[in-house]
C-alpha cells in the first residue's frame, strides 16, 4: 500500500462520527498527530480486557470486532481512551487495512479540542454524541 497524502488523512479524520462537531481547521490540527500504520488480514488490533493504547481510524480496509464489521470512516478506542479502560472485545483486521493511530500520548490532542476544560490552543469543539449504536461504540473502544 502506498503512503497517503495529508489530505486523505484529513478526510479519514473528518469522518469519524466522534469528530463530527470540530471544525475542519481543528481537524486539520490533529493530522499531525495521527500515524500511518498498514496490516494484514488476520492481525490483530486490540485484546478484549487489555488496556486500551490506541485511537485507531480506519482508512481503507475492515476490521471486525465480534460481529461488528468496522470500515473506513469507523473508528475505535474513542471511549477506552477517553476513559482509560480496557477493550470490550478482541478487534482483528478481516481485510487488508490501512490505518490512522494515534497513541494515548497523541490523543492528547484529540481531548484538547473535545474535552470539556481541557486545556488547547483552540476553542474546544463539543463532544458529539455517537450516531453509531452504542453496542458498536462500546465494541470499537
Amino acid at each position: 500500500m502506498r503512503p497517503s497524502t495529508t489530505g486523505e488523512r484529513f478526510a479519514a479524520l473528518r469522518a469519524v462520527s466522534e469528530l463530527a462537531s470540530c471544525s475542519d481547521r481543528e481537524v486539520w490540527s490533529l493530522v499531525a498527530y495521527a500515524d500511518e500504520v498498514g496490516l494484514d488480514a488476520g492481525d490483530q488490533v486490540a485484546r478484549e480486557g487489555r488496556f486500551c493504547t490506541e485511537f485507531v481510524v480506519v482508512m481503507e480496509g475492515a476490521l471486525r470486532a465480534r460481529s461488528v464489521l468496522i470500515g473506513p470512516g469507523g473508528s475505535l478506542g474513542w471511549h477506552a481512551l477517553w476513559e482509560r479502560s480496557t477493550n470490550p472485545a478482541n478487534v482483528v483486521v478481516e481485510a487488508d487495512a490501512r490505518l490512522l493511530v494515534m497513541s494515548h500520548d497523541q490523543f492528547r490532542a484529540v481531548k484538547a479540542l473535545v474535552g470539556p476544560g481541557l486545556m488547547g490552543t483552540l476553542e474546544p469543539c463539543r463532544r458529539s454524541p455517537s450516531s453509531e449504536l452504542e453496542v458498536q461504540s462500546s465494541l470499537a473502544s
